[in-house]
């Protein structure tokens, strides 16, 4: 039941990607607690490159979510 349930995933998240042609994140609409410490800008490595903050528990996550911004395509 779980593989069946891994394989509608994957098929529901491959058809709604193929709807759009380009994603971006959407700085703007994330939350001000999820994007990096202000210190981080300009250091070398990824810390100066990230735009998000991530999380960890049981599982890694984007913290306040990852908010991006999609264009239809011309279907």
């Amino acid at each position: 039941m779980r593989q069946f349930a891994y394989n509608e995933a994957s098929y529901f998240l491959i058809r709604l990607l193929q709807q759009f042609s380009s994603f971006s994140l959407a700085l703007d609409a994330q939350p001000p607690d999820s994007l990096p410490p202000a210190q981080w800008k300009g250091k070398k490595g990824p810390q100066g490159r990230d735009r998000i903050s991530l999380g960890a528990h049981l599982t890694m996550y984007v913290r306040g979510g990852l908010w991006v911004r999609m264009e239809n395509t011309d279907n």
